[in-house]
């Protein structure tokens, strides 16, 4: 029986030890702005918040971020119709994008997270066994790997991802920056 108590003992912390490693694992990818977590690509920002009411009226103001009314819980929306201005860009970046934009007020700093950036008028058609496929792009699509589901690193990636960077950085001027 002690034997048995020992290797139970054993095989317990082994597995526990195994799954927090495991856990403890998750793989992550960035640059600048842009993470991949959860094998989506999106854009975070922190902001000192100073008041919140400018922050509502400033968010409201913005075309970008319109449709969110924080003084009202609505910290999350999907954005209007937006263009990204930049130099050599692929085609798929000139017909607009929208995004889905969180805000989340944590005490004194507000968390700007956008993700599931979206090309809707952009039509890419694809053909798969004789059948044609007509959807809008992602970014997802465009800049991460599909294998691994990692940044791809090329000069094309870093072009776009510092246009969108950019934009972004213009949209959520928080503190005047």
């Amino acid at each position: 029986m002690k034997i048995n108590r020992t290797v139970f003992y054993t095989l317990s912390v082994f597995f526990l030890l195994t799954n927090v490693l495991l856990a403890q694992s998750k793989k992550t990818d960035s640059i600048g702005n842009f993470y991949v977590i959860d094998n989506h690509l999106m854009w975070q920002k922190y902001y000192d918040l100073d008041d919140v009411n400018e922050l509502d009226e400033y968010l409201k103001s913005n075309h970008f971020t319109s449709s969110l009314d924080i003084l009202n819980y609505k910290t999350s929306a999907q954005s209007n119709l937006s263009y990204v201005d930049g130099n050599n860009l692929p085609q798929y970046t000139n017909e607009g994008f929208k995004a889905f934009i969180i805000i989340d007020i944590i005490q004194d700093r507000v968390r700007v997270t956008v993700r599931d950036i979206i090309f809707p008028k952009y039509i890419q058609t694809a053909y798969y066994n004789g059948f044609k496929d007509q959807r809008g792009g992602t970014l997802d699509h465009y800049i991460l790997r599909t294998a691994d589901h990692e940044i791809k690193r090329n000069s094309g990636t870093y072009n776009i991802l510092d246009t969108f960077d950019n934009s972004f950085e213009a949209a959520f001027n928080l503190n005047g920056e």
